[in-house]
């Protein structure tokens, strides 16, 4: 009974790690709270030289975010130390911190925030959080100014 019961404990806490880790990118307007659709999302997964790499993986994934503003993707085995993910925004007249390079350990157990683009509130920034698993990257729209001056510095 208890070699039983042992074996049970033992499986319910290694079996986490026998499952391949999903990781999601999400896309929020912060001023408007909702999710930003169909936005190109390149991520890499960045292993160092000389490491165990798996026999077949992409190193490089590129994906469109989904109604949610999500994009969604698995880490092979063994899973990379790094993760670097991008948004590039289809909508002109939005602006954001579209890099992000982070560690997979953090990603997973607590989740990232990308960076927050410039004029961002601060007491908006403090309410932004990231589920684990999950890099949140949050986008603005152009005050008056900049979409005023944005003609003349587009590239």
């Amino acid at each position: 009974m208890f070699f039983r019961g042992f074996v049970c404990v033992l499986l319910l806490l290694v079996g986490p790690f026998c499952f391949a880790q999903t990781v999601t990118v999400r896309i929020m307007n912060a001023a408007r709270g909702h999710p930003l659709q169909n936005q190109h999302v390149p991520v890499s997964l960045l292993y160092e030289k000389g490491e165990k790499t798996p026999a077949k993986y992409e190193a490089n994934l590129t994906m469109k975010t989904d109604a949610n503003g999500e994009a969604h993707f698995t880490l092979p085995e063994p899973a990379p130390p790094h993760i670097s993910a991008q948004v590039r925004l289809t909508l002109e007249h939005l602006r954001c911190g579209c890099g992000v390079l982070a560690t997979t350990e953090d990603v997973i157990q607590k989740g990232i925030v990308g960076p927050l683009p410039g004029g961002q509130p601060k007491k908006a920034a403090a309410t932004l959080k990231a589920l684990s698993g999950e890099i949140l990257i949050v986008a603005r729209p152009l005050s008056f100014f900049e979409r005023l001056l944005y003609p003349f510095v587009k590239e």
